[in-house]
């Protein structure tokens, strides 16, 4: 939780720098009436952003200072019945330091119910294909839509509000008027790298605070870029509705099918899959400069692969446009996947690349785990099962026999059956994995568990064997 925390404050952070930057830009004086658009009063959502934060970090500091008193108070005798009331202020200090992001996103999405409602059903067959690559063990739902609203209101929130930031001060920074054209082309490029770093910076955090709170779901970079492509899907939502009713109303159409059809799975998807699967790796590495290194890949490689499209695609699409001789439909048709291919294909070839060696690494883990626990005979999973498990062809055969026989009812539970094998094998997997921690959960209830579902007996609860005992990180 306190990582968490520091992820929130890292934040912060960055809001206050762009604030600090805005106090202190040159006066911007010029009589030519395009320079209006460096000194527009400031968006009313922006203008309550700023108030709630400011008033979200006063209630961090008194919550933090509660803390610290706690702490203090009970240093050396532990925290008794204040567990509750710790875990209350941690939360209160994130909920306080996160939520001002919304605002800007709610404000989008509410000003625009019939356009949000137009993107939900090729979002909502995204993020179902996201969740069905899962092959094996697969991550709550729960976690997958947090990780998608956080794309929605925290991770677009901040990058809008950080973009907002950038046009307000930049101009007074860059703005030189013995060489304008330089300084636009500044402007532009700078604009695009402000975009690229505090977006994924944004939907980086939401992976970061879910993998610091849920470690033990993340199996992998399976998961790790699951997560990752789920947050993607809910910044590209709040983008998409953004730009088809404020940035480019006037396009809506040809912005539905750039942001909802043709790069849905590419782009914010494909950048955030890998950021996701660099804290999936670290997953499974024990040394902390190992783990820091894949994740800080995977971020740097991201906020990279933006600013690379938003800086090229306006050229790109001028050279299709010339291409195909200004014919706007075979441009729409042909020109935007094109473009989309040359900016943020190799990022989506990279998270493919990356899931099918995921899927193949986790089918080893998972084949030794599961022929193990069979091997030991207490009942939760058999060597039939086992065969089952490890192969998502047969489990989908068995589900339709069961639905023919059983209906719905026989598969939900046939799945909670199937799902509760295959996290008791993973967590026996972490478990012997060099790179295992404290979030390896223990296996007597998860072996229960199974039991339980199986309707069999569940054996008293003994005490692990020294080689399955929880692993301090």
């Amino acid at each position: 939780m306190a990582a968490a925390i520091t992820v929130a404050v890292a934040l912060s952070l960055a809001f206050a720098m762009g604030q600090i930057l805005y106090w202190a830009q040159p006066t911007i004086t010029s009589p030519l009436p395009w320079m209006r658009v460096f000194r527009l009063p400031e968006p009313a959502p922006f203008t309550l952003t700023k108030r709630l934060l400011h008033v979200g970090w006063m209630i961090a500091a008194a919550l933090g200072l509660l803390l610290l008193i706690m702490y203090r108070r009970t240093s050396g005798t532990g925290t008794g019945g204040r567990v509750g009331t710790v875990r209350a202020c941690q939360f209160g200090i994130l909920g306080a330091l996160l939520l001002p992001y919304a605002v800007m996103p709610l404000d989008v999405l509410a000003s625009a119910p019939l356009v949000l409602v137009m993107c939900l059903p090729t979002t909502a067959v995204a993020l179902l294909c996201v969740h069905r690559v899962q092959l094996y063990r697969r991550l709550p739902g729960w976690l997958l839509l947090t990780g998608f609203g956080w794309g929605v209101l925290i991770g677009g929130g901040f990058g809008t509000v950080m973009i907002v930031w950038f046009q307000r001060y930049a101009g007074g920074y860059l703005l030189d008027w013995e060489h304008p054209r330089d300084a636009i082309r500044s402007l532009y490029t700078l604009l695009s790298l402000n975009a690229g770093m505090f977006s994924e910076m944004g939907k980086a955090a939401g992976v970061a605070v879910l993998y610091l709170l849920f470690r033990r779901h993340f199996d992998g970079v399976v998961s790790g870029a699951v997560v990752g492509a789920a947050v993607g899907l809910g910044f590209n939502l709040t983008e998409t509705v953004r730009f088809m009713t404020v940035i480019d109303p006037g396009q809506a159409a040809t912005q539905f099918w750039i942001r909802q059809v043709v790069g849905l799975m590419a782009v914010h998807v494909a950048f955030s899959a890998v950021v996701g699967a660099g804290f999936g790796a670290a997953r499974g590495l024990s040394v902390r400069k190992d783990r820091l290194l894949v994740i800080g890949g995977g971020a740097v490689a991201a906020i990279g692969g933006h600013f690379v499209t938003d800086a090229t695609m306006p050229r790109l699409a001028t050279l299709t446009e010339d291409l195909f001789s200004h014919n706007q439909t075979l441009d729409l048709l042909v020109g935007v996947p094109l473009v989309t291919a040359v900016t943020s294909g190799p990022f989506v070839l990279a998270s493919v690349v990356i899931l099918r060696r995921g899927l193949r690494e986790q089918a080893v883990g998972l084949a030794q785990a599961l022929r193990g626990e069979a091997g030991v005979g207490t009942g939760a999973v058999t060597r039939p099962e086992a065969d089952v498990l490890l192969s998502p062809r047969r489990r989908l055969l068995l589900e339709l026999r069961v639905w023919r026989r059983d209906g719905l009812a026989g598969v939900r539970h046939l799945r909670r059956l199937h799902r509760a094998q295959l996290d008791l094998a993973t967590q026996h997997w972490h478990r012997t994995s060099s790179g295992a921690d404290s979030a390896v959960a223990n296996d007597a209830p998860l072996r229960a568990r199974v039991l339980e579902l199986k309707g069999l007996v569940v054996p008293a609860v003994r005490p692990s064997s020294p080689s399955a005992q929880e692993v301090p990180s």
